[in-house]
């Protein structure tokens, strides 16, 4: 009996598991990090290069300047320059000329008009009256050393008139040197007997020398050939040791009075 011959079994196809793909979320994880890293690429800087602001710098506020001086209204200054702008266009006060600049001024005038007897007698008031300006002062006696070397040099002169013996006492009597003024008064005494100008500097250099009889003696003598000599006298500060005496306000009453 002829064997029948099975035929194979046809292998049953056996489906191929589905390999297991990867989470989502895995891929998903993955691709931030290739994206910051490739974000981390384009920012970085080249060498020599500026790096391109970030977008949070842009996002951060610019720094505050300081607040500027408000103006009320546009085209002017603030307030701070005003106030400063008068204080640059006020020119500096002018000082006015002191009573020593214009005593000093005339002493030198007199003193190159060659009047030095006048320029001592200015000189010598100016150190009285003004004792603060000690300037002022130096330039007044160094003045006065002047006028008298060019009285002395003008001595050495032969002195001829009673004029030219008078200057040269008056120099000597402004200066203080009262015996040589005494000896060219007394000089051109002899010369003019009757001149009120010379009897009025002799009374004063007696005052200076504290003989009060001869100087109230010289002193009416000078005002009876010169009346203008009383009101000299009331106001010439040689005759300060006088003025307690009642010869002496006899003296400066006008008559009639």
């Amino acid at each position: 009996m002829a064997s029948k011959i099975k035929p194979k079994p046809k292998a049953k196809h056996t489906k191929k598991a589905p390999s297991k793909q990867a989470p989502k979320s895995a891929k998903k994880t993955s691709k931030p990090v290739a994206r910051i890293a490739h974000k981390a690429i384009k920012t970085a800087p080249l060498k020599g290069t500026k790096a391109a602001p970030s977008a949070k710098s842009k996002a951060q506020p610019a720094k505050q300047s300081k607040p500027q001086p408000k103006t009320s209204k546009p085209g002017k200054l603030p307030q701070a320059v005003n106030k400063v702008k008068p204080m640059i266009a006020q020119k500096p006060a002018i000082r006015p000329i002191s009573g020593a600049v214009k005593a000093l001024e005339a002493g030198i005038k007199l003193m190159y008009a060659e009047h030095y007897d006048k320029a001592i007698k200015c000189f010598h008031a100016l150190i009285s009256d003004f004792p603060d300006e000690v300037e002022i002062q130096a330039s007044a006696r160094a003045h006065m050393q002047a006028c008298e070397k060019k009285m002395r040099d003008k001595s050495r002169m032969v002195l001829r008139s009673a004029d030219d013996h008078y200057h040269m006492a008056v120099a000597f009597l402004n200066g203080g040197q009262l015996d040589s003024a005494m000896n060219h008064l007394q000089q051109a005494l002899k010369l003019e007997p009757k001149g009120g100008h010379i009897l009025y500097a002799i009374a004063a250099a007696n005052a200076l020398k504290g003989n009060k009889e001869q100087a109230l003696s010289f002193l009416k003598q000078s005002i009876h050939h010169r009346p203008e000599n009383r009101f000299h006298a009331a106001q010439d500060n040689d005759f300060a040791a006088l003025v307690e005496e009642p010869g002496f306000r006899e003296l400066l009453t006008t008559p009639g009075k």
